[in-house]
């Protein structure tokens, strides 16, 4: 899968992040939520990666049928980031890409996260910085998170350990953080 200029930066850290995971769970293998997964370019990627088990969703019917027919190797579901189907504790990684901002709950899209993720889980969020330059004139660019916002979201969800990092044009930022317990 082809990714776009602006993500190859922070997508390559996100997959480097997940091999050192991968290293300290060998056996099992991890499991990856790919929160709204769109037509499913980056759970692809993801899957091509890292050779993991990956599972992506998004709310809109055409977009996940577009993601089947692009790949039978991703398991693709209509679902609303904000309800998740899952039970609790079923993925080792949750992972989005540019999507954050266009859930309408986003908090609580962020504790259902956390719900499904296994303790010592981690989350990956890689989104538009606000503010920044390059993205004042997006159509979605009063939705998109500073880098403190989102630590804040991150922390209120119930994750620690978080990390906030701009890509090097500092429009994309990857937003990581720990399930604790």
């Amino acid at each position: 899968m082809e990714l776009l200029e602006n993500e190859v930066e922070l997508v390559r850290e996100v997959c480097k992040r997940i091999k050192l995971e991968e290293q300290l769970k060998p056996k099992t293998g991890l499991k990856i939520l790919d929160m709204g997964c769109g037509t499913g370019k980056f759970a692809i990627y993801l899957r091509e990666e890292t050779g993991c088990e990956v599972i992506g969703i998004d709310p809109v019917r055409e977009k996940i049928e577009k993601a089947r027919r692009r790949s039978s190797s991703v398991t693709f579901e209509v679902q609303s980031a904000e309800e998740l189907l899952f039970p609790n504790h079923t993925f080792d990684i949750v992972v989005s890409l540019k999507v954050l901002h266009e859930i309408p709950d986003y908090m609580k899209a962020l504790k259902e996260s956390n719900r499904v993720l296994k303790g010592g889980g981690k989350i990956f969020i890689i989104d538009w910085v606000a503010g920044a330059a390059r993205t004042g004139n997006h159509a979605h660019a009063l939705r998109y998170f500073s880098p403190e916002r989102l630590q804040e979201a991150l922390s209120e969800a119930g994750f620690g350990a978080i990390r906030i990092v701009t890509n090097k044009a500092g429009e994309l930022m990857l937003g990581e953080g720990m399930k604790l317990g």
